[in-house]
């Protein structure tokens, strides 16, 4: 029997009603408003070692103003704090306007990514903003932040500057992959193999993510290219600073990625058929292990592949500030199970080298 449950999760960030308009500057009109942010949290997961991402916090906080809703919408203010300060208590200065659009981007550490340079005032548009993206080669890339790591936010208000009792739903930009596995004793069922796990590995992972995060976002989007994380075994702590053990017949392990929305297969009727109808792209854990007898005896090698998504069959979508929490019970190797790719070692041809002494 297998368990799979996913969380999604939400930081909600508070306009409260207080205004103040300031002398005009040009033919601008600016308002001062005050807003409170108050990020919730992603998950229930306690560290267990090292020094784990900080989810929780805006530490530092890009604001863009656009002149509307659309793509042409123009950006027409920006500003970039270093510090937040009192998060119940943020003043920023705005212009005033009808439907406009203000993105909130937390947590970038980088003054310049939305600067003159890189997003000139009334020249830059909305739809330039989401077509912009940052890179990942490694999960590293999921962090911003030097020793103590932090999770980019998003959030956007559509309308009016300076509307009253406004609220703004913040967003982290990735998601989180919690396994627990084990591999149960079968010594008492004839004939039956264990499953002895070796490592776990996640693949196909999007090489870039944008900078907007919607835990509902459902349009699919085929990414340009993928990466695989490196192969995890043993027990060490890895880059996000969580500690993970890959044992033989237990063991856990998390990861951070960023969104891949690859649809919804209705062709897909139970879990085990989910690897033969997996789009391109999709995001999968590999795991390796050996089918062990109640011997003792290796007979198998076995790869496990399981797709994620948002239920166990047919949706393939990782989506943004959302916590998939997946656990395994191996009960057994099955060679009818199309999750499992299972050699056996008796149908390998071996080759012993003849050493000839003259």
């Amino acid at each position: 029997m297998r368990k799979f449950t996913f969380i999604s999760l939400i930081a909600v960030l508070f306009m409260v009603s207080c205004s103040k308009e300031l002398p005009n500057v040009g033919r601008v009109k600016q308002v001062e408003m005050g807003f409170s942010l108050a990020p919730a949290e992603f998950g229930a997961i306690v560290t267990r070692a090292g020094i784990a991402v900080n989810e929780n916090s805006v530490v530092n906080l890009w604001i863009l103003q656009f002149n509307g809703t659309d793509d042409a919408s123009k950006l027409v203010r920006s500003e970039y704090k270093a510090t937040v300060g009192n998060l119940a208590d943020l003043q920023i200065v705005l212009n005033q306007g009808l439907g406009q659009r203000i993105i909130f981007i937390a947590n970038t550490f980088d003054s310049a990514l939305f600067n003159e340079a890189n997003a000139p005032l009334n020249t830059f548009t909305y739809l330039q903003f989401k077509q912009k993206t940052f890179s990942i080669s490694d999960e590293s890339g999921m962090f911003t932040g030097g020793i103590t790591k932090y999770m980019r936010m998003y959030g956007s208000y559509e309308g009016n500057v300076p509307n009253k009792n406004s609220s703004v739903l913040l967003y982290r930009i990735g998601a989180r992959i919690n396994l627990t596995y084990t591999s149960e004793d079968v010594s008492s069922i004839p004939d039956a193999t264990r499953l002895r796990v070796t490592s776990v590995q996640l693949r196909d992972v999007p090489k870039t993510s944008s900078f907007i995060s919607n835990p509902f976002n459902s349009t699919l989007l085929t990414p340009d290219n993928v990466l695989n994380y490196p192969v995890t075994a043993g027990s060490k702590t890895g880059i996000s600073g969580e500690a993970y053990t890959i044992g033989d017949y237990a063991g856990n392990v998390s990861y951070y990625i960023p969104e891949n929305i690859r649809g919804v297969s209705a062709s897909v009727g139970s879990q085990q058929q989910k690897p033969a109808y997996a789009p391109e792209k999709s995001t999968w854990i590999e795991i390796k292990g050996e089918g062990v007898n109640s011997d003792g005896r290796v007979n198998e090698s076995a790869t496990f592949k399981l797709y994620l998504g948002n239920n166990l069959t047919s949706d393939y979508n990782i989506n943004a500030n959302t916590q998939y929490n997946i656990t395994l019970k191996f009960k057994g190797v099955s060679l009818t199970d199309a999750r499992l790719e299972v050699v056996r070692i008796s149908d390998i041809e071996t080759f012993q080298e003849v050493v000839i002494v003259w």
